[in-house]
């Protein structure tokens, strides 16, 4: 018998495994578009023409193609992309995804660093003393008397309010610190003689077995439910002021810039403008954490993506690319089989549902007031 585009047909595909954080999710019934879509129609039959899928098929599409990190981008983008390339290239599942709350170390030491500045003022240490004692313990690349200087000056007058900002502030971003992982980072290298949240997490993986969500954990613990039920009673805005706070991700591409901003806030006493709830005027908020070289200019993210999503296209459709980054995905793809066909294209079509849906915009389509960062973005 013949292929038929049925219900049936694509809940016992492998090509329905991958739809995590896009319309898709929500399965056939609840979704005419998918019901609608002749790509994913065309995939689907390809599927079927293809049986059996090898195993290492089969998880890629599980645990790499379903999990693509737009829908939250990630600060080593483009690396978790090229990475799916080279699984779907060698025909071997990831050991590691490298997306949703996946941070290495280096950016968590970068991290403490800005920790160790707020906890300094927290304790009514002097600007000077602070950056003292972290330039001895030989942070390089960051003016750090400057950073203290204007983060004491952005933080203004103390009070009980900013004080508890403040330290609520830090315990989430510890937090992150201790409960984000990588390949060589079980959440038992970071911040383990402090008791933050309980580190097993609960709920998606996000391609990682081993490790669940982590990000409710912290919130449920005693000691930060005694800190915001105090700063239920002393912050008029508190309810955006804790979203944001909790939304402080490490793994973020921007988290760095983020925690610029939200220290202008506390200091300054201003409402944080939020892609879910903008406001009509807000301060323009200068680089004061010298942070710029933690996230890229987002310009040359979308130009990057544009090409990416190109070169698949064109390594899918039989073209042989011999320069850039087309001629990159080739040599990363290596010899094309109908299998290697079928999962570029199911790629391409779940990185263009998220960059149409998710907040995969922010970075792909950036603001024009947006700050711009200098991380480089290129093939790693």
């Amino acid at each position: 018998m013949g292929f038929q585009w049925s219900k049936e047909v694509y809940e016992e595909s492998v090509s329905s495994q991958c739809w995590y954080c896009t319309p898709y999710e929500e399965g056939w019934e609840r979704c005419p578009e998918l019901q609608a879509d002749d790509e994913l129609r065309q995939l689907v039959e390809m599927e079927h023409q293809l049986r059996p899928i090898p195993v290492w098929a089969a998880e890629i599409v599980a645990r790499a193609i379903n999990y693509p990190p737009l829908w939250c981008p990630h600060y080593s983008y483009p690396q978790p992309y090229l990475e799916i390339v080279d699984a779907i290239g060698s025909q071997t599942p990831l050991g590691f995804v490298h997306g949703c709350y996946t941070v290495d170390s280096r950016r968590k030491a970068r991290m403490q660093d800005y920790v160790f500045c707020l906890d300094a003022w927290l304790a009514g240490v002097g600007a000077d003393d602070a950056a003292n004692e972290i330039m001895r313990r030989g942070c390089q690349g960051v003016d750090w008397r400057a950073v203290c200087r204007d983060a004491w000056e952005v933080l203004g007058e103390r009070s009980e309010l900013k004080e508890l900002l403040v330290e609520r502030l830090l315990h989430r971003e510890r937090w992150w610190i201790k409960a984000m992982v990588w390949d060589d980072d079980a959440r038992d290298r970071f911040c383990q003689d402090q008791y933050l949240g309980d580190t097993t997490g609960a709920g998606d993986t996000y391609g990682n077995p081993r490790f669940a969500d982590p990000y409710f954990a912290e919130l449920e613990t005693p000691r930060v439910r005694r800190m915001e039920a105090r700063l239920s009673e002393l912050c008029p805005d508190w309810q955006s002021t804790w979203g944001a706070i909790n939304d402080t991700q490490l793994c973020a591409p921007k988290a760095f810039r983020f925690l610029e901003r939200l220290i202008w806030s506390i200091g300054k006493g201003r409402k944080l403008s939020l892609p879910s709830s903008p406001l009509e005027q807000s301060d323009v908020v200068p680089g004061f954490l010298r942070c710029e070289d933690t996230y890229p200019d987002q310009r040359e993210a979308a130009s990057w993506f544009s090409a990416f999503l190109t070169a698949l296209r064109e390594w899918a459709h039989g073209a042989d690319a011999v320069e850039g980054l087309a001629s990159e995905v080739r040599c990363r793809l290596g010899e094309r089989t109908p299998v290697k066909a079928w999962l570029v294209r199911l790629l391409v079509r779940k990185l263009g549902l998220l960059s149409r849906v998710s907040d995969g915009r922010a970075l792909l389509s950036p603001r024009a007031e947006g700050k711009r960062g200098r991380m480089p973005i290129g093939l790693p």
